[in-house]
């Protein structure tokens, strides 16, 4: 009987109405490996980075297994909300259960979904960034900053430019052998040029015994991603983390107005970032603050940053919805979903249009791109929104989305906005589809 009790108090348990309990165990059902970054660091993960790191896993493997409604049943009036009910054992459960509704309201916002989350103390063997071992010395420069970098353009241009001026110790989360490839080849590229030191810690987050998720939108990435951050920023005794991200592509306005709530991603969004700030800081009980220091931005306003010599490296990054999939032949970024049109847009009006050019996509044509359509038909309302004398109030009554845009002002949002639009004024043919009346469902 002790061993049964020791059994569920070392697994986390997920249910959704009307099913019954399912388990989430780390070695068994999924992979959590951070071993990396504790070998990197020299150091073991105190409780509350390991606690977070796991709770963030668990979430995104559950929001893996759990699908959302089907079309037909959105078209019959379904929400594709899901209903989420997450038993996890942890470290610290009076700290975790105290603030478990800051973190149900910030899965809310990242997925759209309800999350009942219950924090059990864990009884019973290690989790899987608890290490016996002992260290003899630390490895890291001092005062090199912990950043998150994913091994897209935008953490590619950021991290670039961040070791013009100092040392940095970049964070990733890789769920496949592809992503570590790609992350791993960005920062050799970068430390062949760099000036300063860059030391990448990556975990390794999967699930175990599934070729396909039952869900494919995992908008819960966005927590996995920020808590890697914040997890690893704790363990090297800093308070604060940087995140590369443009404007546009973190606040992710809808393109069509069939398009909801998180089927927008918003795992860099400024209120992501907010809420994610507010919740580390509470349950460690000091501040902590994420920095974006791109979010005014456009993508190609951040690539004209990079510093010289980094052309290899940011070729070498992916942007794709689907880039980083490994059921995807050969690898090739997909060329025409809104990540790799906003990629190559950036490219062109950053004057590196050579660096898309060398790219080989699946599709290369856009000719006819219904992404590409739905995108110019975000531009045209933008740009009638920023003709008008109230240009600010004009866009909350188009994109009602851009009031979730603080801690950024009226005037910030607006200026990133006037400067998306001029962007996309002198592209080349490719980028100027005639736009169909389906572009605006």
């Amino acid at each position: 009987m002790a061993t049964a009790h020791s059994q569920m108090r070392t697994m986390a348990r997920f249910s959704v109405p009307g099913g019954p309990p399912q388990p989430v165990e780390f070695g068994y059902h999924a992979v959590l490996d951070g071993r990396a970054v504790i070998n990197r660091l020299a150091r073991e993960l105190p409780p509350i980075a390991a606690d977070l790191m796991e709770i963030a896993a668990t979430v995104f493997i559950v929001d893996r297994q759990v699908p959302r409604p089907g079309r037909r049943d959105l078209d019959t009036g379904s929400t594709w909300a899901r209903e989420m009910q997450v038993e996890m054992p942890v470290r610290l459960p009076e700290v975790w259960n105290e603030h478990a509704d800051r973190l149900a309201d910030l899965l809310a916002w990242l997925t759209d979904d309800n999350w009942e989350l219950t924090f059990t103390p864990r009884i019973g063997k290690l989790g899987p960034l608890d290490t016996s071992q002992g260290f003899l010395f630390d490895t890291i420069p001092a005062g090199a900053a912990p950043v998150l970098f994913s091994g897209g353009l935008d953490s590619g241009v950021g991290l670039a430019t961040f070791l013009v001026d100092a040392d940095a110790v970049a964070v990733s989360v890789d769920t496949n052998n592809w992503m570590q490839h790609v992350q791993q080849k960005v920062l050799r590229e970068l430390d062949a040029v760099s000036g300063h030191v860059c030391v990448p810690v990556r975990y390794r987050v999967s699930a175990r015994g599934q070729k396909h998720a039952a869900e494919n939108s995992q908008r819960s990435r966005g927590l996995l991603f920020l808590a890697a951050g914040i997890a690893t920023a704790w363990t090297l005794r800093h308070d604060r983390l940087q995140v590369f991200e443009n404007g546009i592509g973190a606040i992710n306005l809808p393109y069509v107005r069939s398009q909801l709530g998180s089927q927008a991603a918003k795992a860099m969004h400024p209120r992501t970032l907010h809420m994610a700030q507010s919740l580390a800081s509470s349950v460690s009980g000091r501040p902590f603050r994420i920095e974006a220091p791109g979010m005014t931005s456009t993508k190609a306003q951040l690539i004209r940053k990079a510093p010289p010599g980094t052309d290899q490296a940011l070729a070498a990054t992916v942007s794709c919805d689907t880039g980083f999939s490994a059921r995807v032949p050969r690898h090739l970024p997909c060329g025409t979903c809104t990540s790799c049109i906003l990629r190559r847009q950036a490219l062109h009006a950053a004057s590196k249009a050579y660096l898309d050019a060398g790219v080989a996509y699946r599709v290369s044509s856009l000719e006819r791109s219904f992404q590409l359509q739905a995108m110019r038909w975000q531009e045209t309302r933008l740009a009638d929104c920023l003709r008008q004398p109230d240009p600010w109030n004009a866009l909350i009554l188009e994109f009602p989305e851009v009031l979730d845009t603080t801690p950024l002002t009226p005037t910030e949002v607006v200026g990133l906005y006037r400067s998306y639009v001029h962007e996309w004024e002198d592209l080349p043919e490719a980028f100027r589809p005639q736009i169909g009346r389906t572009a605006a469902l």
